[in-house]
């Protein structure tokens, strides 16, 4: 465990979804129909903390996409999309992982090699700037793992058959790169680094 009690994401993702993605999912399936937090800890896998739920569905209410009726019920009052909304306890964005996001969706839709200054450009935004040596890395990263063909010296593009899903392949602290769209670990230093 982390210092924070956190497991390591490979392990937290269960089936490739966080808990906090599968009581978002949970939530959107009662689609307006009120619900008590008792009833969504018993409609939840077992394997999801009750302290956890307690916890995401106030940060829900505190964000605005959960409003509290009479006993307390709860209702689903904004509707995210399919990705469960990345908030805080007092309702604020998450920014953490944004640039990673960032530098996978840029690299998704391009159809041209890159090198990591131009991606690094192109990935940045005016909230969530991406330093040029946070795009090396994460290149870096992603070509040890199988996902980029070099082309032309140091330009990189997505191979077609790993572009796997919306969400970023993500680097563990752990040296390994586990890809929440596949839900498993796909590089890992010990396994097959030469």
């Amino acid at each position: 465990m982390s210092i924070n009690n956190r497991k390591p994401v490979h392990l937290e993702y269960a089936g490739g979804k966080s808990p906090r993605q599968q009581i978002w999912e949970k939530i959107r399936s009662y689609q307006g129909k009120t619900f008590t937090r008792l009833y969504l800890i018993g409609d939840l896998p077992g394997t999801i903390a009750k302290d956890t739920t307690k916890t995401y569905v106030k940060s829900l209410v505190a964000a605005g996409y959960l409003e509290v009726r009479e006993g307390p019920l709860y209702r689903l009052a904004k509707d995210n999309g399919v990705e469960a909304p990345r908030i805080r306890v007092d309702g604020s964005p998450v920014t953490q992982g944004r640039a990673q996001e960032n530098l996978w969706r840029t690299l998704r839709t391009l159809a041209h090699p890159v090198t990591y200054l131009e991606l690094a450009a192109m990935a940045t935004t005016d909230e969530h700037p991406v330093a040029p040596s946070f795009a090396r890395d994460y290149l870096g990263n992603l070509d040890k793992a199988g996902y980029l063909l070099q082309r032309e010296g140091k330009k990189y593009q997505l191979k077609p058959a790993m572009n796997t899903g919306p969400r970023p392949p993500m680097v563990q602290r752990i040296s390994q790169i586990y890809d929440p769209n596949l839900g498993k670990v796909v590089w890992s230093k010990g396994g097959d680094d030469e």
